[in-house]
């Protein structure tokens, strides 16, 4: 009964547009290939010189009729902030005006980035511009964009819908590519559906296969980033999709794009042409592409197709891991946010005013967090060298360090000044919404002969000294520390840590053994063992393809020796560490801890050889049979399967031997499950798969560390770098699958306990305290942070429900809430909740990420 209905739906629609008059949409813009096509200095002068000509162009049509007013189409925020920074105020307030007007479109986006790439956070402080001028200026931004590389992540759709965002349109390039299918797309517009239920219209037109099987025919067309390139050319293919009612049953079409790879774009073409080729069968309208989207969405939005699929996380942007530190470096920084954040939020609870001289910083860093990844770590131009891009690159890392480490420092010691204490008291910090118990470094110099008391009970609290950075940290066993808060402990002068410990090690086997693994490990760093002693002696480490756990492959070179003795420091009653160093197959050390109350195994690699452009992994391979794999993409935690295997990646328009690793990927199968935790990669490729297709069978993970996927594209030798960090941590587990564990587990292992010394009087802060916390252990707190506008417009709590069901959950804060918002992702105002005896209960979607700001 349903194929017949919408055969007869599709019937009616078809009979529909063909007594209707047929509108053609042509959209003019400049693509931004920013650090490609020229260098900062003339890309900000094009910028400005065009926005100067349009501005007037589109004053001078105003008068027309709407089909032939010019328009223009921005590609990025960064457009607006140039004309900003570089224009009088009269200049300004006449582009702010013609973007109110949407003569103007303006996307959410800085520029064009590869943000299937990029952490969760980093893409929406992205749009934290946007939002900002949102709010100041009372500015429409209704799009967002993800363009020219030819695959598209699945989360980017639920975080765009989260921040406002309602339309988008991709144009790819078809060009240094092994992505397959652009010709075949299978819905030409469709809502762009997130695993959360929120949506985009996505526009995304099939390339004519004349131009798929010939990539040097330089004739830009449909599903280009250049749509209408050759605006008569537009129009003749525009005519023909829409003749073709069965893939294309609509009677409204548009080809976006003009500039290209061009770095100034200045025609009055567009309005010329509407004017003289509209007739009573097509109108010709000069877009600002709102208009298509709100035309197709009265029209066909009822009907039109839904997708919910990754087309792969990204295929130029692996070039990021040509610069592989470097990535890592800004991918650790974003985290570290977290931490920064929640000590600025609890300083400036206490002190309004601080940190507002760092505004200028942190906008530079929110423009960084989209720029970094733009879409030209190609580094292929003709005009840029990949030496220029490179430095480039850094400049734009530093954008976020400055403002990241700037805020961590000064939260740090201003917080140290307002939590009650004495010389020898110090504070546990817990930047993580949920009560947790970890081990905790604090960096004393002091009398060694000591005890530590925890002060909110009086215990005794186990500890041992460490070495760190050529310093002496106590590492305490911190037990019990609060959401989002921190207890403080004692040190008292007179006792000493415990000169024994729990540990087994032996160092010619290689084994180092806890009361809940017994781990072997070679002179190579790799892990050829672990048996978990919880479940049965489990074993969870099988070699597979000749590489185990942690493993780097096998030497290739013969010289020299192929590891030094493993050897065990900082061993204590907390924790103890196995330390392997070898040459083979390039130099490095990696030291592996097991803890005593805790049941993580966490690894700390040092590659120390630049190597090259070659693609260097480290292998994870598992004991498990019929291996499910689940790794976090921003925004999204996809089965890595793909549609016809019943995961989420594509069958086809997919890149799939690199996937997309955030936080952690999840391994489980009929011998249990392990959760693999990555502070620095960002790509994994799961067994033996390609291009095409996911290796499901086999239960092996190969992280990569760093190296070129594409020869011809990324920066050459890794910049000249010869020190590659990558942090790792395991869990062995033998119950089902659970997002929140595994997300839980990473964080926890991501983000540690943070310890300082308190000397406060008591007035701010006394004890232990919780800034806010969540009742639902499937509801996480993702982000803690001053609103964007100031302190004085409250806090702003950011939830990720990482449930598949809905769940209802209560927030409560440390202190009495008397209001609270629902915000977009880039904190605009949506609706006020309902705030009950201090307390904020909400129902979250499935899978949603919501935004909050509390008073």
């Amino acid at each position: 009964m349903r194929t017949v209905l919408t055969i007869i739906t599709l019937f009616a629609l078809c009979m529909s547009v063909s007594a209707q008059q047929k509108k053609i949409y042509l959209a003019p813009d400049d693509h931004t290939d920013y650090m490609w096509t020229a260098n900062e200095e003339d890309y900000k002068e094009a910028i400005l010189k065009m926005l100067d000509y349009y501005i007037d162009l589109n004053e001078k049509t105003a008068h027309e009729p709407y089909h032939v007013q010019n328009k223009w189409n921005c590609d990025g925020t960064y457009w607006l902030h140039l004309y900003e920074q570089n224009r009088s105020k009269a200049q300004v307030d006449r582009l702010l005006e013609q973007i109110r007007q949407e003569r103007i479109t303006v996307p959410m986006n800085t520029l064009l980035s590869v943000m299937g790439v990029a952490p969760l956070e980093a893409t929406l402080r992205d749009m934290y511009y946007a939002g900002s001028m949102q709010r100041k200026h009372d500015l429409p931004f209704e799009m967002a964009l993800n363009m020219e590389d030819q695959v598209l992540p699945l989360g980017l759709s639920s975080l765009w819908t989260g921040s406002g965002v309602k339309y988008s349109w991709r144009g790819v390039c078809s060009c240094v590519t092994s992505v397959k299918g652009l010709d075949k797309r299978p819905h030409e517009v469709y809502w762009y559906t997130g695993l959360d239920g929120q949506r985009v219209m996505m526009k995304w037109y099939s390339i004519d296969p004349e131009m798929v099987a010939k990539p040097n025919v330089f004739r830009y067309n449909l599903g280009k980033y250049l749509e209408a390139d050759n605006i008569p050319n537009a129009v003749t293919d525009l005519k023909a999709l829409l003749a073709d009612k069965e893939r294309y049953p609509y009677h409204i079409a548009g080809a976006f794009g003009k500039g290209g790879d061009n770095l100034t774009t200045l025609t009055a073409d567009f309005s010329r042409i509407a004017r003289e080729q509209s007739d009573d069968e097509y109108q010709i309208i000069v877009s600002n592409e709102l208009d298509f989207f709100r035309d197709m969405e009265r029209n066909y939005g009822d009907v039109l197709p839904s997708e919910s699929l990754s087309y792969g996380s990204t295929e130029w942007g692996t070039a990021v891991a040509s610069m592989a530190e470097l990535s890592a470096q800004v991918k650790r920084s974003i985290e570290k946010l977290r931490t920064a954040e929640l000590m600025y939020t609890l300083v400036a609870r206490q002190d309004r005013d601080f940190a507002e001289d760092l505004e200028e910083l942190r906008k530079n860093a929110w423009f960084a967090c989209g720029m970094y990844y733009e879409h030209d770590w190609t580094a292929d131009s003709p005009d840029v060298t990949r030496k220029q891009r490179a430095d480039w690159q850094r400049k734009m890392a530093q954008q976020i360090f400055d403002y990241v480490d700037t805020l961590y420092d000064r939260s740090y010691e201003r917080l140290s000044s307002l939590i009650a204490g004495d010389e020898d008291t110090f504070f546990v910090l817990n930047p993580l919404g949920w009560t947790r118990t970890d081990y905790c470094d604090y960096a004393y110099d002091g009398d060694p002969d000591v005890s530590v008391v925890d002060l909110a009970d009086g215990t005794s609290v186990p500890y041992q000294w460490v070495e760190k950075d050529g310093k002496r940290h106590m590492r305490i066993l911190a037990r019990n520390i609060p959401s989002m808060g921190y207890k403080t402990f004692r040190i008292r002068k007179g006792g000493a840590p415990s000169e024994g410990h729990p540990f087994v090690f032996d160092a010619s086997a290689g084994t180092l053994e806890n009361a809940f693994y017994r781990m072997t490990m070679n002179r190579q760093g790799s892990i050829t063992s672990i048996i978990d002693k919880r479940n049965g002696n489990r074993e969870c480490i099988r070699e597979i393809n000749g590489r185990s756990a942690n493993d780097l492959g096998k030497a290739k070179r013969t010289k020299g020796i192929k590891g030094n003795a493993l050897r065990l420091e900082n061993v204590g009653p907390v924790s103890a560490t196995i330390v392997a160093q070898s040459y083979f197959p390039l130099k490095h050390v990696s030291r592996i801890t097991l803890f005593n109350d805790i049941d993580r195994i966490e690894i700390e690699n040092s590659l120390d050889e630049n190597f090259g452009n070659n693609i260097q992994t480290y292998a994870y391979s598992f004991n498990i049979d019929d291996p499910y794999i689940r790794t976090e993409e921003a925004g999204a935690i996809l089965d890595v399967r793909q549609a016809s295997q019943g995961g989420h990646y594509a069958d086809s328009i997919c890149r799939l031997d690199w996937v997309a690793i955030n936080h952690f990927a999840d391994i489980s199968g009929t011998q249990g499950g392990m959760v693999l935790s990555n502070r620095d990669a960002y790509f994994m490729k799961t067994g033996n798969s390609t291009i095409d297709t996911l290796d499901v069978v086999t239960p092996q993970i190969q992280v990569m560390i760093g190296g070129k996927v594409n020869p011809w594209l990324g920066i050459d030798y890794q910049d000249g770098d010869s020190h590659f960090g990558n942090s790792f941590a395991l869990l062995p587990y033998n119950e089902a699958y659970d997002p929140s564990r595994s997300m839980r587990f990473s964080l926890e292992h991501q983000n540690p306990l943070v310890a300082g010394s308190a000397r406060g009087d008591g007035r701010a802060y006394k004890g232990e305290y919780s800034l806010v916390n969540v009742s639902n252990p499937d509801v996480m707190i993702w982000t803690v942070k001053p609103a964007e506008d100031g302190i004085d417009e409250g806090v702003v709590v950011r939830l990720w429900n990482l449930s598949d069901d809905d769940e209802e959950c209560s927030m409560n804060t440390g202190w009495k809430m008397k209001s609270a918002v629902r915000t977009t992702h880039v904190e605009t105002d949506i609706e006020p909740m309902e705030v009950k005896k201090g307390r904020l209960t909400l129902n979250m979607g499935h899978n949603r990420i919501e935004t909050y700001k509390v008073k």
